[in-house]
């Protein structure tokens, strides 16, 4: 009965176009188990193609090594990311972004990954109209919006500075000390306008992956997330010098965000509590840098504990408004050789750890 079902299941993915790939790793390299139509030709490939193919081979060159590692990880305990994207080789060369849709299940001396496929180059088609104009609408707005006050700006510190000049040379030395406090905290102000605008930039701008200050991504993360993390609770930062890591600066900016949220969630948003504490540390150790936040909030319930890295979960606490949650934080850092992990805070509350590794 169970077989049939599943085979109903596939044929209906089959005949919706959807790609499906069932691979196993049971730490002798990939094997494929079963690739639907619509996978095969995704990569340009008929069935009796692929299946002459290793599993391998259908990634781009400079990932496989990447691919072999986190699936060695996720072999030995590590959770697997319920997503991930990755980089394939079409029959002709070209290179197709892939993003998977992962499930998986346990068999003898290793994992089988039961994996949805779909073209990220072709994601909008597949949105509905009105969602796939509401992301470009999003994107062109914060573009856009980037723009319109970087001019101003630019012109108001420059202006700023041309002025501080003016009032050292003209004004009176006995009023100039309260003039130039005044200044200062009009300068101090407009540079954190700039720099709020640039951090929005990245997020909202795809970019090549680079070797990334983590300590950088974090800062500008939670100076975008101020307005959200400082009415609820004090924000303590203890952001240590550290080795770069290799990513894309967007994304992880993304998954910080993610983690800063989940945890901001866990306190009343209509209470203020001088006791409320976010605790958002940047440190190395050894050769693996590490994003921790910690909040003192309220505790996790078991099935917070147990889905909070499921997409799109909900629940009426923890996690509730912040999107895809913590899933995306795990798909980014899975995709790094890097994990995330939620654990319950001794004495309440709740701890998020990110660990990616050092770049060489």
């Amino acid at each position: 009965m169970l077989s049939a079902l599943l085979d109903a299941l596939l044929e209906v993915l089959g005949n919706v176009g959807t790609g499906v790939l069932v691979i196993a790793d049971r730490g002798n390299g990939f094997e494929r188990w079963y690739t639907n139509p619509p996978a095969a030709a995704l990569l340009g490939y008929s069935l009796d193609e692929i299946w002459e193919l290793p599993p391998i081979e259908t990634i781009a060159p400079e990932q496989r090594a990447l691919v072999t590692q986190l699936s060695d990880n996720l072999r030995a305990g590590q959770p697997v990311p319920p997503a991930l994207e990755f980089t394939a080789v079409h029959k002709d060369g070209a290179l197709v972004p892939l993003e998977l849709t992962i499930g998986h299940f346990r068999v003898a001396g290793g994992l089988v990954y039961v994996m949805v496929i779909r073209d990220v180059s072709a994601h909008h088609a597949q949105l509905s109209l009105l969602e796939a104009d509401r992301i470009g609408l999003v994107g062109a707005l914060a573009a856009g919006f980037a723009h319109e006050i970087n001019n101003p700006l630019t012109s108001v510190l420059l202006n700023l500075r041309s002025l501080r000049k003016h009032l050292a040379q003209t004004l009176p030395h006995a009023a100039q000390a309260q003039a130039m406090r005044h200044l200062d905290d009009i300068t101090t102000s407009a540079e954190r306008i700039a720099s709020n605008v640039r951090a929005l930039q990245t997020l909202a701008t795809r970019g090549a992956t680079a070797a990334i200050d983590l300590a950088a991504v974090v800062s500008a993360a939670l100076r975008l997330a101020a307005p959200t993390l400082e009415p609820r609770a004090r924000v303590i930062r203890q952001i240590f010098p550290v080795r770069r890591v290799h990513g894309e600066e967007s994304r992880i900016g993304q998954a910080v965000l993610a983690m800063l949220l989940f945890s901001s969630s866990g306190f009343d948003a209509e209470v203020a509590n001088t006791t409320n504490q976010i605790i958002v540390s940047v440190e190395q150790r050894d050769a693996v840098v590490v994003l921790e936040v910690t909040d003192n909030g309220r505790d996790l319930t078991a099935e917070e504990a147990q889905h909070a890295f499921d997409p799109f979960y909900r629940s009426q606490a923890r996690g509730a408004g912040v999107g895809v949650g913590l899933g995306v934080a795990r798909s980014v850092a899975a995709a790094l050789r890097g994990d995330v992990t939620l654990a319950p805070r001794r004495g309440g509350g709740a701890v998020i750890t990110m660990r990616l590794p050092a770049a060489a």
